[in-house]
């Protein structure tokens, strides 16, 4: 018997391979009659970055500087977010119900796709993979590699090979 999807998760970076990816989780879900939320995650700024601020900036609370910053970098991400699934429903004539919800988080993005999948109680993960060409061979990249190594929910990877 075949799965039958009723909620996936698509993870993105909004990068390059953005809409390829997307495309295959919208086909699944018009096949399946499943719905979609869409993830994007910031990572944290980190131990390196609050350093140089601190180290050029250094009258000022660091921590203070990050949280605000990452409210407006979260709200902006949740405008890319949808800006590009308004323009891909519009552009491929879907309706704009088969995206349920938009998110953005922070965090460590293999955890957050991880959490995200089950807080949702998302049936699949649809991400791009991220390969490299290394040696003529490719190289899944770091959070698809973790998403597969530690999500119970199966996954999809989509190649998105460069060279």
């Amino acid at each position: 018997m075949l799965p039958n999807y009723t909620h996936i998760l698509y993870a993105t970076d909004i990068g390059r391979y953005t809409r390829p990816v997307f495309r295959n989780a919208v086909a699944l879900a018009e096949k399946t009659g499943a719905r979609i939320t869409m993830l994007h995650v910031v990572e944290p700024l980190g131990n390196t970055g609050r350093a140089v601020i601190g180290a050029y900036l250094p009258d000022v609370d660091v921590h203070t500087i990050e949280r605000d910053a990452l409210k407006d970098v979260l709200a902006t991400m949740h405008k890319r977010l949808a800006k590009f699934c308004a323009e891909e429903l519009t552009a491929n004539k879907l309706e704009s119900e088969i995206v349920e919800a938009l998110e953005v988080a922070t965090g460590l993005p293999s955890e957050e796709i991880i959490r995200t999948a089950e807080s949702r109680h998302a049936d699949l993960i649809v991400m791009g993979s991220c390969t490299h060409s290394l040696l003529g061979h490719a190289a899944i990249g770091s959070t698809a590699r973790k998403v597969l190594q530690h999500s119970h929910i199966p996954v999809l990877l989509v190649p998105n090979l460069t060279h």
